[in-house]
């Protein structure tokens, strides 16, 4: 009974266009949507990525990630992500150096090198110090 959608659509290209617009459309009509983003990417890196495995944090950043990608307000993402980064790092809140670093990785290849080095420097500098 438990049917996939690939299976159910076989794959469609204009069914999974349609899919995708659709998601991107509904991630969209809330300006406040890359503010939620970010506060929820804020929760993961201070409480919910505490007991898990390397992989299953991968695939949680990877979400946001894929989220992010979705959104036309990433400069907003961007401002409230780093805000609230450097308020972890000032408060120790973070469960884990090795995720904030991947995560500003992900966000290097999505965003470029210019938009994150403001973030990398910050984190870098806190961690040195």
């Amino acid at each position: 009974m438990d049917m996939l959608i690939e299976e159910a659509f076989k794959n469609d290209m204009k069914f999974q266009k349609a899919r995708d617009n659709s998601f991107q459309n509904f991630m969209n009509e809330c300006d406040k949507t890359p503010h939620h983003i970010a506060f929820y990417t804020d929760n993961e890196f201070k409480k919910a990525l505490k007991q898990l495995s390397d992989d299953e944090i991968e695939k949680r950043l990877d979400a946001i990630v894929r989220l992010f990608c979705c959104l036309h307000g990433r400069d907003t993402f961007i401002a409230s992500y780093t805000n609230l980064l450097a308020l972890r790092l000032l408060n120790k809140t973070s469960v884990s150096n090795e995720a904030e670093e991947l995560m500003i990785k992900k966000l290097q290849v999505e965003c470029g090198h210019n938009t994150v080095n403001k973030i990398k420097t910050m984190f870098e500098d806190m961690i040195k110090s």
